[in-house]
């Protein structure tokens, strides 16, 4: 079976880019969160402003939140890596649930501390958010299809098996010739 590319990478190279952009970026995004909303006097702050008790604590754990979130993240960027070469189609499926589920949680932590950023943080959040989940969700289209090739692979290979059982349990039938030999023995006369 030919591999198909696109944009100039298979979906071996392009799953593998993935996790590797993943793990890149993930990273970055911790460092950038760890400036801005690991404030550590986040109780007198905020109990100033009058803010309800469900919201005032997601926002006070919401670097917890990010770091949680971005070590998983990493893990799971790892075990996709993994995955592309011991060839598990589980790896990549995880990868992609998780993926959409991390861009979701980042997305309401990014809506509920927006506001108490300045302009230019807030701007620069933002945009980091939407680049980062717009390149996740570009890189998603070789996992999966990566995955899609792994499992008809092993589907194959599965009925491929299962055919050469039955052919070896009849032990009656004498071995046959190759066919490489025939054909040679055959144009040499």
């Amino acid at each position: 079976m030919r591999q198909q590319n696109w944009y100039g990478l298979s979906a071996k190279m392009g799953t593998v880019l993935s996790g590797a952009f993943s793990i890149m970026a993930t990273h970055m995004h911790l460092i950038f969160e760890k400036k801005y909303l690991g404030n550590d006097n986040c109780t007198s702050s905020l109990q100033s402003q009058g803010i309800n008790v469900v919201r005032y604590f997601f926002i006070c754990w919401s670097f917890k939140i990010i770091l949680f979130l971005s070590l998983v993240t990493m893990a799971v960027s790892c075990f996709l890596l993994y995955s592309v070469y011991a060839q598990i189609y589980g790896g990549l499926m995880s990868y992609t649930i998780w993926i959409f589920t991390y861009e979701s949680i980042n997305l309401v932590v990014q809506i509920l501390t927006d506001e108490f950023c300045m302009t230019l943080v807030r701007a620069m959040r933002w945009f980091g958010w939407v680049s980062r989940a717009s390149l996740h969700s570009f890189c998603l289209y070789f996992v999966v299809t990566h995955a899609q090739i792994i499992y008809q692979s092993k589907k194959q290979g599965n009925i491929l098996s299962y055919h050469r059982r039955i052919s070896l349990g009849a032990g009656d039938n004498p071995r046959r010739k190759s066919k490489i030999l025939t054909f040679v023995h055959h144009y040499n006369e």
